[in-house]
């Protein structure tokens, strides 16, 4: 690996040591003009003109690359009202918060902003795409900035403030080439391993849906279901709604956050939507104490339980209950019974999720309600079957996601050695010509 000819200490503990001849400066000093934008009212239908409209960036646009497309358009009326600041193209642009938190992306188009963007316009002394892989490189030492709770923001003084490199500009030119031929080579692998981690899912939820709609004898003689995901069952199964499968189907409700007395790390399983993860469920990531138990009239609900999540982020997953748990109110549960092998039921609900998800009500935050969820038709086969389906497709479900952890993991190396390498480059601990 080639080095530069001497170093000097930066000061800042992200960066380490630099070439001699490079600078070390406040983003303020490097950037001039650095803003955020602001959100012209989403109720007022004629800010927005998905068609004619002028460019309007949201972090969830962030995609730590080049960005040339908005989900969100904004019309003239909306600019004169809302005063909306235009950035040029090849500005950099950092979320200061939300899901994106972070997130860095460069300006192939000029836009507007909302106000969780913080842009910085780039200069003759600054090669867009240098900055660009510069704040890739800082983002760990961002977030390790940001203040909050609940949900962290990166401010734009903290950005103001955060140290960078400035290398001469013949030199940050020669260092985004190489940037952009490495981690494009980079991200094709990448891509590959990502494009076979979706065909392998494809395939286990395939394998999945077969088994529970058409069992494991393909000789035994079809009916018609009469419900579209369904299709063709075995003719001696029983097709019935979920309310008439189950029995005490319920959800439960969340003990007031503001009370500390309501949670004890030592108390009893408490689950949210956020712990299922279409498997078993062992540990929940907060638990509930005595008082709250009594104080909330919380319901516990017994091991080999199914629970599906009606809204939220993880909308859709499934889990089965391997402990004794509470909920809260985002959870739908179904009790174990005698008739329904708790596996078999498992699986089941991971087939028919894409059904459920396409019933789901709603447009910010869609959900699957309680009722969508009882009335739900399912296969129902006798017991000695449902049995032998649930082993047969632990035994292939567990050889499918062995290899989908495999690629995942690959995945997870290739993104943490194409970080490591844009910030020893970008930083001067390999020279690249």
């Amino acid at each position: 690996m080639k080095q530069y000819d001497s170093y000097k200490d930066s000061g800042v503990e992200w960066i380490g040591e630099v070439p001699s001849h490079w600078e070390v400066m406040k983003t303020s000093l490097a950037f001039h003009g650095i803003g955020s934008g602001t959100t012209p009212s989403t109720s007022k239908k004629e800010f927005y003109d998905e068609n004619d409209g002028y460019y309007w960036l949201q972090t969830g646009d962030l995609n730590d690359g080049i960005i040339n497309e908005t989900s969100k358009k904004v019309t003239k009326f909306a600019i004169s009202q809302c005063n909306l600041k235009f950035y040029p193209k090849d500005s950099i642009v950092i979320a200061m918060y939300g899901a994106t938190i972070g997130k860095v992306g460069i300006l192939g188009i000029k836009t507007a902003t909302n106000q969780a963007c913080c842009v910085l316009p780039t200069n003759k002394n600054m090669n867009a795409k240098f900055a660009f892989y510069e704040f890739l490189a800082c983002k760990p030492a961002l977030l390790v900035s940001a203040i909050g709770g609940g949900q962290p923001n990166i401010s734009q003084d903290v950005i103001r403030k955060q140290k960078i490199v400035i290398p001469p500009l013949l030199e940050q030119t020669a260092i985004a080439s190489y940037l952009d031929k490495k981690c494009t080579e980079i991200d094709k692998v990448i891509s590959a391993q990502q494009k076979r981690i979706a065909l392998l899912q494809k395939l286990k939820q395939s394998i999945i849906t077969h088994a529970v709609s058409k069992g494991l004898n393909p000789n035994v003689e079809m009916k018609d279901s009469g419900v579209e995901w369904i299709g063709n069952v075995p003719s001696h199964w029983e097709v019935k709604k979920t309310s008439l499968a189950f029995n005490g189907i319920g959800s439960g409700t969340t003990p007031s956050t503001s009370k500390k007395e309501f949670y004890d790390d030592e108390g009893k399983f408490w689950l949210q939507t956020g712990d299922l993860n279409d498997g078993m469920i062992f540990e929940t990531s907060k638990k509930v104490s005595d008082i709250a138990i009594k104080v909330c009239n919380l319901k516990f609900y017994p091991k080999d339980s199914v629970v599906i999540a009606m809204y939220g982020a993880t909308i859709g997953k499934v889990g089965i209950l391997g402990i004794k748990a509470a909920t809260n109110q985002a959870c739908c549960v179904l009790p174990a019974n005698k008739h329904m092998i708790a596996k078999y039921s498992f699986y089941e609900f991971l087939a028919c999720k894409p059904a459920l998800l396409v019933s789901a009500i709603g447009g910010g935050q869609p959900n699957i309600s309680q009722d969508t969820i009882k009335k739900q038709k399912i296969v129902v086969p006798p017991k000695g079957e449902q049995q032998a389906i649930a082993d047969y497709l632990d035994v292939k479900c567990s050889l499918m996601d062995k290899s989908i952890s495999k690629a995942q993991h690959q995945v997870e190396l290739l993104q943490e050695y194409k970080q490591s390498l844009i910030t020893e480059v970008v930083t001067g601990k390999r020279k690249v010509s």
